[in-house]
């Protein structure tokens, strides 16, 4: 069925990504730009656009000879962008104070809210996308136009974590609502409480008592 919509090279970047952050083209596999234009009856012009997009969002890797396969991480790649993320929102959270904090509540809540509604109709694309947007927020409420930049510009490498830890629905269910915990934490005040959570929330385990965040 062909895409409606001004932009078909936007309809097709949207289907795409979808498909890659559902897990439906996984890692190290071809687009199928052939397939794509045959099933949307249009040229490859649009599919290329909607691709070289999803090269620059990180989600593909461009090749030689103009084919283009989902980008994926190695465990040790995807292990170090998860200990750096933990470092950077950890310090976003001890510069939180609770002016900004209550500047940015509005977006926070937004955010995790429109999370949980993607978590509640399965959209795995939609959360992926909120769950960005949430902790872009909380960086952004530590004030910090420096480590805001420097989150922002690894945010490409944490999406391609959250694609290759491939939770089930069920699991990432429940790290969807830790979200509300995160907020709850910060407005009593208990960073080291909201930090161990975070631990949590990114790693996927019990943050060790010996490790200092």
């Amino acid at each position: 069925m062909h895409p409606h919509g001004q932009n078909l090279s936007d309809e097709i970047y949207t289907l795409l990504k979808s498909k890659i952050l559902r897990g439906e083209y996984k890692g190290g596999e071809k687009i199928p730009e052939e397939h794509l234009a045959k099933e949307f009856g249009v040229s490859r012009t649009p599919i290329r656009e909607a691709v070289r997009r999803l090269g620059e969002y990180g989600l593909v890797d461009i090749k030689p000879r103009c084919y283009a396969v989902v980008s994926s991480i190695s465990e040790k790649e995807a292990a170090d962008i998860a200990r750096v993320r933990i470092d950077l929102e950890c310090l976003a959270i001890d510069l939180i104070t609770p002016k900004n904090l209550e500047a940015n509540l509005k977006d926070l809540a937004r955010h995790a809210a429109e999370c949980q509604y993607a978590a509640d109709i399965d959209d795995r694309a939609g959360i992926f996308i909120q769950d960005s947007l949430f902790h872009l927020s909380l960086v952004k409420a530590s004030d910090n136009i420096t480590l805001y930049n420097v989150y922002e510009r690894l945010e490409i490498k944490i999406q391609q974590l959250r694609v290759n830890q491939n939770l089930y629905s069920p699991e990432l269910k429940d790290y969807i609502k830790q979200h509300g915990t995160i907020m709850s934490l910060l407005k009593e005040g208990k960073k080291q409480e909201c930090k161990n959570l975070m631990y949590e929330h990114i790693i996927h385990e019990t943050c060790p008592e010996d490790l200092k965040l």
